[in-house]
């Protein structure tokens, strides 16, 4: 897939809450054993933080966590399902 087309492909957290594909963060791609996590950074607005398994975490620029989501994906990571919560 081209550069462009990366950039502008879906990520999780461009969904609304109303949309079918919503998922809350953090947003956890799985491959095999190893995982990262994707959440929005509280302290810096606009930036996302990136952790692989129990590494240090990066601080990623919204283009830039888009492309690193896309790679991951090529790369054969899968996003993992949110569980459903049941309401008793």
């Amino acid at each position: 897939m081209p550069l462009k087309n990366k950039s502008k492909g879906i990520v999780p957290w461009d969904y609304q809450i109303d949309d079918e594909n919503y998922q809350k963060e953090p947003w956890i791609l799985k491959k095999g054993k190893e995982y990262v996590t994707i959440e929005k950074d509280n302290d810096n607005k606009g930036f996302f933080q990136l952790q692989k398994d129990e590494e240090k975490c990066l601080s990623l620029n919204a283009s830039q966590a888009k492309l690193t989501y896309h790679q991951l994906i090529e790369f054969g990571y899968k996003l993992r399902k949110p569980k459903i919560e049941f309401e008793n």
